[in-house]
């Protein structure tokens, strides 16, 4: 839209500031997200047995591989949900390097941590450091 305002000597081009825009927007999708620092929620209670779901092959030990398949089937079962502007490898690469503590690539029912447990043991050092 544009518009010739003549005033006195010189010429403006655009719209009036008196002008007033009216819009309609079409919401073309809609997704739910997750809390914030979070990749990956739980849309109902996590499995009882996290770890041993996860390990496929049962060696004590979960492989990124295992990890990716876990959380996708969790995803595809509507399960558990991800982050919605990162995609799936995204998601699987952050949580997993962030699980695998000691940086083996591998993750040990001793490195298997929910965020939820996270978060609490460090509010408790917080308190514990006042």
């Amino acid at each position: 839209m544009s518009s010739k305002i003549s005033r006195k000597s010189h010429t403006t081009t655009g719209v009036p500031s008196s002008a007033v825009l009216v819009f309609d927007i079409e919401m073309l999708s809609f997704q739910k997200g997750v809390p914030p620092g979070y990749l990956f929620v739980w849309l109902e209670d996590s499995p009882t047995n996290l770890f041993e779901d996860m390990d496929t092959n049962k060696d004590n030990e979960v492989t990124q591989e295992e990890f990716e398949e876990f959380i996708k089937r969790q995803v595809a079962e509507g399960k558990g949900r991800i982050k919605p502007d990162l995609t799936m490898e995204q998601v699987v690469i952050d949580m997993f390097e962030n699980q695998d503590r000691n940086k083996d690539g591998l993750i040990t029912a001793d490195e298997l941590k929910l965020k939820v447990e996270e978060d609490k043991e460090r509010e408790q050092m917080r308190h514990e450091e006042l």
